[in-house]
């Protein structure tokens, strides 16, 4: 899957939530509204990442990848989230409490598509200026010709 354009309306710069399900609860409304997954999509995000952790630990900002099964997606993309406070995740290696400062949310529809995907956005991953760009980021143009980078 490309990206070609991501849209300004599910990149959210600089939010403080005071949980991982409420960063959910609220990304998910913009998510329906703009027609990228079912009704069921929040209920099977917070499962599966209550079962799947995606934190991870980075050397000086951590993030994470939440995703869902491809049934509840409709349509292809990608939602960003920054928050210098960070917000709670569970580390995916050892599921400990982690202060996630960038949540990249996968919305594939293809399930063989997922993969591919992943190894792009964290090959970006060693690379500490480009995360620190974008959690820095308060232009989600600037954010946006990042990630095109990253993901071409």
């Amino acid at each position: 899957m490309e990206l070609e354009q991501l849209d300004d309306n599910i990149i959210f710069l600089n939010k403080n939530f005071s949980s991982r399900e409420d960063m959910f609860k609220s990304i998910s409304h913009e998510l329906l509204d703009n027609n990228y997954v079912t009704e069921q999509y929040l209920e099977k995000v917070i499962q599966r990442e209550n079962e799947h952790p995606t934190g991870f630990k980075l050397k000086t900002l951590n993030v994470a990848m939440p995703h869902v099964d491809c049934e509840f997606v409709k349509k292809d993309g990608m939602f960003v989230v920054t928050s210098k406070d960070g917000i709670i995740f569970k580390n995916a290696e050892t599921d400990e409490d982690l202060p996630v400062n960038i949540i990249f949310g996968l919305l594939l529809k293809q399930s063989d598509t997922h993969l591919t995907f992943l190894m792009k956005l964290a090959s970006s991953f060693s690379n500490d200026m480009i995360l620190q760009k974008i959690v820095e980021s308060n232009n989600k143009f600037e954010i946006k010709n990042i990630l095109k980078d990253i993901l071409k």
